[in-house]
């Protein structure tokens, strides 16, 4: 499916809804997008820093599965 025909898809049900589930989408949507900026702005500098960084390792195939990482902790 292409973008234009999703994004004609989402228009068509956004303007099926009445006002009281176009509210709750809207506040899902907004709502959420705020609350993760909001988080992103309460981390200092180095917290950031070591969240991209680590973001980065997962880009570069630079990662480990969790069981493995585990069993050095049981």
């Amino acid at each position: 499916m292409q973008t234009a025909e999703i994004k004609l898809e989402i228009f068509r049900y956004v303007d099926s809804l009445d006002t009281t589930k176009l509210l709750q989408v809207y506040d899902f949507l907004v709502k959420k997008k705020i609350a993760k900026k909001d988080f992103w702005e309460k981390l200092n500098e180095w917290q950031k820093n070591d969240i991209e960084l680590g973001l980065q390792d997962l880009e570069n195939g630079e990662k480990y599965d969790f069981d493995l990482v585990m069993q050095n902790y049981k």
